[in-house]
């Protein structure tokens, strides 16, 4: 069997080498349009901020390595259509050359691009995204010889981050632009003011209900301009979201942001054609339906389990809950599951209760505040979510809640949970179990 794989990078190579590993035999051919194979986009913030001075350590696997697995890897290959009918992708080469494969079974893992500003002047110099190591390289090298006026165009996770780099590099001035009310948008607003109140301690000048009309300057940008003021600028970071990559496969059902909709085998709705990654959704456990969240969590997990329904199993993801954590300088922030606002917009009865625990006994040095806040059914008080906040010792709290959802545990149930205890690390009652143990 033939499979023909779009894209190179988490869930393209996680099912080509699943697929290899599971049946040697098959043909996997890769096509991916850059030369860029299998590197780790959430670490470029880091090489940014001078955390890590080697960028090939982002870089997971080589071509080369690939090619030794007997996956046929084929770089610079553009991919412009599909032939459904025909069971062929077609495109063209770096060196301008049309190519066409045809294949038995197809995973679309294209990914997806950086967001962009449609406003005047977006096309001047010095304005900026950041999706691959080159872009990484790019930033790094703008506000690391000059100390520039940086602003930064979005308020989500990944914009918090630019921002912790462009402090560490000690940037002449930083301003966060968020069109929404908040930052971190699906927090609920007590943690997104925290993430406002951290930031603007460390100096940073953060602008919320603000649109961008335009940028101006000579060749570089100079200036900023919004609705509701204007800012100098000599780098400008766009940090506004992700595009899913997929206008090509035209005439597959999509969702409305373009992402390829796929059930919880990763089909689509041709026949032989499964989609993975950022280009497609993924189901909602807690929703039950297909949503879109570009995580690289999913696109590993869904690659991986892509790359075993490619060859026959039955290897169904149905457990996505939007599961994330982020540093804000010195805050720590996690989330997973839905907030109370988001169960009662999907029709689900819930209740949410907030509570401020310690990370471990104040005997001990070093103890936090932890806030955690926990969404649960009104009436059976079955988990739905949970989101936290502290100086440390905090974020990686969330994964036993999202263990808790996914196993369909009650608050009851969490807050009896035999959680380790010593005081170095936490209190008798953890701080998970005292906000569990709050809801009524």
């Amino acid at each position: 069997m033939k499979i023909v794989i779009i894209g190179a990078n988490a869930a393209g190579m996680s099912a080509a080498s699943r697929i290899k590993r599971k049946e040697a035999d098959s043909r996997v051919v890769v096509l991916e349009a850059t030369q860029e194979v299998s590197y780790g986009a959430c670490g470029l913030p880091f090489y940014i901020a001078g955390l890590n001075n080697d960028l090939d350590l982002v870089r997971i696997r080589s071509v080369a390595d690939f090619e030794k697995s007997g996956i046929v890897m084929r770089t610079g290959y553009k991919v412009e259509g599909i032939d459904f009918a025909t069971k062929t992708v077609f495109g063209t080469t770096d060196a301008e050359h049309a190519f066409s494969e045809n294949y038995d079974r197809l995973l679309i893992a294209s990914g997806a691009a950086a967001r962009k500003l449609n406003v005047p002047g977006a096309d001047k110099a010095n304005i900026f995204t950041l999706k691959t190591p080159q872009d990484a390289e790019q930033i790094r090298t703008a506000i690391e010889h000059k100390h520039p006026r940086v602003v930064i165009i979005g308020g989500g996770a990944i914009g918090l981050e630019l921002a912790e780099a462009c402090l560490l590099k000690k940037v002449k001035s930083l301003h966060i632009i968020e069109t929404s009310g908040q930052l971190l948008p699906g927090f609920d607003e007590e943690f997104a003011r925290a993430a406002k109140t951290e930031l603007e301690k460390y100096g940073v000048n953060v602008h919320l209900n603000a649109r961008v009309n335009s940028f101006t300057g000579y060749e570089a940008v100079s200036h900023v301009a919004t609705e509701r003021g204007g800012h100098d600028a000599d780098v400008v970071i766009i940090s506004i979201g992700v595009e899913p990559s997929t206008s090509f496969a035209k005439g597959i059902r999509k969702l409305a942001n373009g992402a390829i909709e796929t059930d919880q085998h990763m089909r689509t709705s041709e026949k032989d054609v499964f989609a993975a990654g950022d280009c497609a959704s993924v189901w909602s456990m807690l929703l039950n339906k297909p949503v879109y969240m570009p995580l690289g969590t999913y696109a590993n997990k869904q690659g991986r389990l892509a790359g075993d329904c490619l060859v026959g199993k039955d290897a169904p993801y149905d457990r996505a809950l939007g599961t994330v954590m982020l540093r804000c300088v010195g805050l720590e922030f996690a989330k997973t599951g839905i907030t109370e606002a988001e169960a009662k917009a999907a029709g689900i009865d819930a209740k949410s209760v907030s509570v401020r625990a310690h990370s471990h006994p104040q005997y001990y040095p070093n103890a936090c505040d932890i806030e955690i806040k926990l969404c649960y059914g009104a009436t059976d008080r079955v988990l739905l979510g949970a989101q936290m906040m502290g100086t440390r010792d905090t974020a990686l709290r969330i994964n036993p809640i999202a263990v808790a959802i996914d196993r369909g545990m009650t608050t009851d149930e969490l807050g009896f949970a035999d959680f380790g205890y010593a005081p170095p690390f936490s209190s008798v009652w953890d701080a998970v179990a005292v906000a569990a143990n709050a809801a009524k």
